[in-house]
């Protein structure tokens, strides 16, 4: 079984931090629920408690069944057999943490500072006292989740992503974590292989049918 199958609980949740989400354990999986939204129930596919998530998910307008899988084609084939439909997809990327906790290279002018919060840290850079750039980790046993990358599109943000990550990583190396996960869109995969990153399994996910 991959790595993210065996640990999906913990990344699971810790993605669901990092989003500013609690969660619980769900069967072989999670269930996510922020402030404002629906349950988002993730399970890895194939296996067990989708069918079970997806009558939930059928019942409850805005509910969502997210499908962690290396097979994206067959497990929308599964969904529609079940009457859901696609509401999004995304990436799972994964990286050793020793290979990305560089010390992240800033300009003269520029400051990096840490945060932590309740259900995530925080890492913010600021030139000249105004933030350009942040990110979050949440950081499970010996593994953490990266996520909420975010930076300025101007100049003076340009080129702080690397930074941001390098910083997280190393949050993640000194509080033992070995393993890196992060979730991206499809257009932001190639940036991400090109810090160091390797594309683990899609996410499929699935709210019911009109």
């Amino acid at each position: 079984m991959a790595g993210w199958q065996d640990t999906l609980p913990l990344w699971a949740a810790a993605w669901a931090a990092v989003r500013g989400q609690s969660s619980a354990p769900e069967g072989s999986g999670v269930v996510t629920a922020g402030t404002h939204s629906q349950p988002e129930y993730i399970l890895a596919w194939p296996g067990t408690g989708a069918d079970r998530a997806a009558e939930t998910v059928r019942q409850r307008p805005g509910a969502v069944l997210t499908l962690v899988t290396t097979d994206p084609g067959a497990a929308l084939g599964y969904a529609a057999t079940l009457g859901l439909a696609p509401v999004g997809e995304a990436v799972l990327l994964t990286a050793p943490t020793e290979d990305l906790n560089a010390a992240p290279a800033l300009p003269e002018n520029a400051e990096l500072a840490q945060a932590p919060l309740e259900l995530y840290d925080l890492v913010e850079i600021s030139v000249f006292d105004h933030p350009v750039a942040s990110g979050r980790v949440s950081i499970e046993d010996s593994l953490a989740v990266i996520g909420s990358l975010q930076a300025e599109a101007t100049e003076t943000g340009k080129g702080f992503e690397a930074a941001v990550l390098a910083a997280l990583a190393d949050e993640a190396y000194v509080h033992g974590a070995d393993i890196l996960y992060t979730v991206v869109s499809q257009d932001q995969v190639a940036a991400y292989t090109g810090w160091g990153w390797t594309a683990a399994a899609h996410l499929i996910s699935l709210g019911a049918g009109a």
